[in-house]
C-alpha cells in the first residue's frame, strides 16, 4: 500500500482565565491528505505521551480528519496514522506532536519578584479563587498579602516594580476590559486602561525606557504589534515585532545589558528568538526545540547583566540555558511537568545570578536549584484555592510539528 501523507494538526482551544484549575478537556483536530489510489477503506489514528509509543487508537472510515480528546493532560501527545483496506495496512505516517494542557502566554511574568526590596526573589502566589496575593518576604520570613484583583472579571496577576522603589508591586491586568490596576508600595494605588481584549492583547510590563520603573505595555496577538506607554513622559512606543497569532510568545527583557528592556519574541514552532534592541538593531537565534514543547525562560543566569536565552523542556523537565557571558550551554534536569511543575527562575539568594526553580502547582511546593550549588524546597501556595504564579495562562492545544 501507499504511504499515508503527513498529518496536519489543527487546533481547537479551550480558553480559561487565570483560575488555577482545568475546567474542560482540550480536544485536538487532526487532518491528513487522502490516499489517491482508490483502494483505501479507512484510516487508524494512534496517539500516546511518548514518541513512537502509542497507547490509544481509533479506527476511522474513509475520512481525512477527526477530533479526539486525549486522556493525557499537561503533557506532550504524539500522533501518527496509517491507512487500511481488506489486504492490510500502510506504514505509519510522519509523527506530529502537540502540548495538551496549560500554556503560559507571558512566561517572563512567571519570574518571582522582590517584594521586600532585599535583592532576593520572593516566592509569590496569586489566589485564583479570591484575588488575594501571598508573598514570602525573604528578608524576615513574614508574609506580604493583599486583596488585589477580581478573578471573576478576568484579572491576570502582573507583578512588577511600577514606581521604581526597588520593590515589586501587586498589580493585575483585566483581560475583559484592558484595565491595569496597580497597588504600588510607594506611589499608591492607580489604574488606567491600556490594551484591547478584542485584539488578543497580552500584558508585558518591563522597563523599556531605562528609568527604573516598569512601563505599561501590551503585545497584540492579532497583529504582532507592541504598544508601550513610557513612564518617563507618557509617550507611545509602537512597533511591529512578531508574527500575528499564537505562535510567537512575547519575552521582553534586557538582552544587551544597557538597562533598557528590548522587544523580543520566541517562536514555538521553530525554537527561534527574535530580538529588537532599543537602538533598533535586531538579532535572531535558534535556542529551543519544537519537539519538546519548550517554554522560554530568559533570565540572567550568569550574572553579567544580560538576559540569557533559556528554555524549560515540557517533555522531560530539562532546562537548557545559553550563558551569554561565555556563550556556553548549561543543561540541568530540574522539574516534573507531569506533576504540574512550572518554571519560576529568579535570584533567590541575592548573588546576582538567576537560580533554576519550579513551582509544583499540584502541591504548592517550590524547588530551587542554586547557581552556586545546593538546593532547597518549601511549600508556599494552596492548590485547592487555585494558587498560581504571575502571568497570563490558558488551557490549550499547541501544535509543535
Amino acid at each position: 500500500m501507499r504511504t499515508i501523507q503527513p498529518l496536519r494538526i489543527f487546533v481547537m482551544t479551550v480558553l480559561l482565565l487565570i483560575s488555577g484549575r482545568v475546567a474542560n478537556a482540550a480536544s485536538v483536530t487532526l487532518a491528513w491528505d487522502p490516499d489517491t489510489s482508490g483502494t483505501v477503506t479507512g484510516y487508524i489514528l494512534y496517539w500516546g505521551t511518548t514518541s513512537g509509543q502509542y497507547t490509544q487508537s481509533q479506527t476511522l472510515g474513509n475520512v481525512t480528519s477527526v477530533t479526539v480528546t486525549p486522556a493525557a493532560n499537561e503533557s506532550m501527545v504524539y500522533f501518527a496514522a496509517r491507512s487500511y483496506n481488506s489486504v492490510g495496512t500502510s506504514a505509519l505516517s510522519q509523527e506530529v506532536v502537540a502540548w495538551v494542557g496549560t500554556v503560559w502566554r507571558t512566561p517572563t511574568l512567571m519570574r518571582p519578584g522582590d517584594f521586600d526590596g532585599d535583592g532576593k526573589a520572593d516566592a509569590m502566589v496569586y489566589r485564583g479563587s479570591t484575588g488575594q496575593w501571598f508573598a514570602n518576604n525573604s528578608s524576615n520570613g513574614t508574609t506580604a498579602t493583599a486583596l488585589w484583583g477580581a478573578p471573576s472579571l478576568g484579572d491576570v496577576p502582573i507583578p512588577a516594580d511600577f514606581d521604581g522603589d526597588g520593590k515589586t508591586d501587586f498589580a493585575v491586568y483585566r483581560n475583559t476590559t484592558g484595565g491595569w490596576f496597580l497597588n504600588q508600595t510607594q506611589a499608591g494605588a492607580t489604574s488606567l486602561t491600556w490594551g484591547a481584549p478584542a485584539y488578543g492583547d497580552l500584558p508585558v510590563p518591563e522597563d523599556y525606557d531605562g528609568d527604573g520603573k516598569a512601563d505599561v505595555g501590551v503585545f497584540r496577538r492579532k497583529t504582532g504589534e507592541w504598544l508601550v506607554r513610557r513612564s518617563t513622559d507618557g509617550t507611545l512606543l509602537r512597533a511591529a515585532w512578531g508574527a500575528a497569532g499564537d505562535d510567537d510568545v512575547p519575552v521582553p527583557g534586557d538582552y544587551d545589558g544597557n538597562g533598557k528592556a528590548d522587544l523580543a519574541v520566541y517562536r514555538r514552532t521553530t525554537g527561534q528568538w527574535f530580538v529588537r534592541f532599543d537602538n533598533l538593531t535586531t538579532a535572531a537565534w535558534s535556542w529551543g526545540s519544537p519537539l519538546h514543547g519548550d517554554i522560554p525562560v530568559p533570565a540572567d543566569y550568569d550574572g553579567d547583566g544580560k538576559l540569557d536565552l533559556a528554555v524549560f523542556r515540557q517533555a522531560n523537565g530539562t532546562w537548557v540555558v545559553n550563558l551569554s557571558a561565555t556563550n556556553t550551554p548549561l543543561v540541568v534536569a530540574w522539574g516534573s511537568p507531569a506533576s504540574g511543575d512550572v518554571p519560576a527562575p529568579g535570584d533567590y539568594d541575592g548573588d546576582g545570578k538567576a537560580d533554576i526553580a519550579v513551582f509544583r502547582a499540584s502541591t504548592g511546593t517550590w524547588y530551587v536549584a542554586y547557581t552556586r550549588g545546593g538546593s532547597k524546597s518549601f511549600t508556599w501556595g494552596a492548590p485547592a484555592f487555585g494558587d498560581t504564579l504571575g502571568g497570563f495562562k490558558e488551557v490549550a492545544v499547541v501544535p509543535y510539528r
